[in-house]
């Protein structure tokens, strides 16, 4: 049978077998050194209809036997699993994307990278006419900075190999 006890200086609530009692231990919480009192073996807690409870004031007992502030217990209140019927609501509002925007509404500034190496088809550059045929499809007047960008390139041996670009600002 256990024993119930708490500890003296941090009153900690320990359950020990009734066989150690009178046997010195170590509180786990704060670490102070004391003997295991003989204490009222420990009981089973009784189970208690909330419902059918009553008090004075027709106040409720909370768990410790106290009750809440002013008189009061604190209501006991069960889990409930919210339900929702029709469709799921979405968290995130959707923007429109740029084609669906009004048309009163200004273009948004984008930004294209267009690097050689992905301009590169069996061995021929076509680097110049792909940044050409996007300048001419965004158009000049919607142009706002052009810069020229250099990186480098791992190739299938492992080497670093330096490349160019071209970065584009532009509305759109």
């Amino acid at each position: 049978m256990d024993v119930s006890f708490n500890c003296p200086k941090c009153g900690l609530h320990i359950s020990a077998d009734a066989e150690a009692v009178g046997e010195l231990i170590n509180c786990p919480e704060c670490d102070v050194e004391f003997r295991i009192p003989p204490g009222r073996p420990r009981q089973r807690p009784v189970p208690v209809d909330v419902k059918k409870s009553t008090g004075p004031a027709g106040a409720l007992v909370s768990a410790k036997g106290k009750t809440g502030p002013a008189g009061k217990a604190a209501a006991h209140k069960p889990l409930v699993v919210p339900h929702h019927t029709g469709p799921q609501e979405s968290l995130l509002k959707k923007t429109e994307p740029a084609a669906k925007a009004g048309k009163g509404e200004a273009p948004q500034i984008r930004v294209r990278c267009i690097k050689r190496s992905t301009c590169v088809e069996v061995g021929h550059d076509r680097f110049d006419e792909v940044v050409t045929e996007f300048l001419n499809q965004v158009g000049q007047e919607n142009i706002i900075h052009m810069s020229p960008i250099a990186y480098g390139v791992v190739d299938a041996s492992g080497r670093m190999l330096p490349d160019y670009g071209i970065m584009v600002i532009y509305k759109g």
